[in-house]
């Protein structure tokens, strides 16, 4: 027996949206599943006019609201297509730039740390090399388990960021130690990554 009016169930529509723009755009792939299940279900109980959480506790909304009122479901859908369309465009841009911006973090030090590891600057080298370290380990813990759009279908991804580390470990005990020569050879085979990344995300 329906139990959800029409206000009810385009809330449950908007809800529904909402959960599965989190999920795509925003959200890692460990929250990914239980929100698309739970956009399932909201839509399901819109489409059904049911709520089984409603049964339980005797709740009926079907008679708030006038069933013949059209206008308010007409700009209601309206409304829901339009927040999804725009929804969708600014999640897209505004996770791009974030990812951007959060790479940014990465190539600077990286570059600093080569310009100052060909010039023998060792000083220099360890504080680029602990802020390239310290900004590495900060962007592999975001994007281990969470993809933008941009790099939603890079399969190579979760490997670069495994031999990044690798190298920026391996590269440590040169640096410190002062053989910088060493330490730069190491440090320029992260260049190909770093570039292999930002071509396979199309953001050049």
């Amino acid at each position: 027996m329906k139990n959800l009016g029409t206000l009810d169930r385009l809330l449950r529509v908007f809800l529904s949206e909402i959960c599965f723009l989190a999920g795509f755009f925003w959200l890692g792939t460990e929250w990914q599943i239980p929100l698309y299940l739970i956009a399932a279900v909201l839509l399901l109980q819109a489409a059904t006019g049911t709520c089984g959480i409603y049964s339980l506790i005797g709740i009926n909304t079907c008679e708030r609201i006038k069933r013949k009122d059209k206008n308010i479901i007409t700009i209601s859908l309206v409304l829901i297509i339009a927040s999804a369309a725009i929804g969708g465009y600014l999640s897209s841009t505004m996770t791009r730039d974030i990812f951007l911006q959060d790479f940014g973090s990465i190539k600077e030090p990286y570059i600093a740390v080569l310009s100052d590891t060909s010039q023998g600057i060792r000083d220099q080298s360890i504080s680029d090399y602990e802020r390239l370290n310290s900004s590495f380990l900060a962007f592999d813990e975001k994007y281990r388990n969470y993809r933008p759009l941009a790099i939603k279908s890079d399969d190579r991804l979760s490997d670069d960021l495994v031999n990044i580390t690798v190298i920026i470990r391996g590269s440590k005990e040169d640096v410190f130690s002062g053989d910088l020569s060493r330490a730069h050879n190491t440090l320029q085979k992260i260049g190909p990554m770093l570039q292999g990344i930002m071509r396979r995300s199309r953001l050049e």
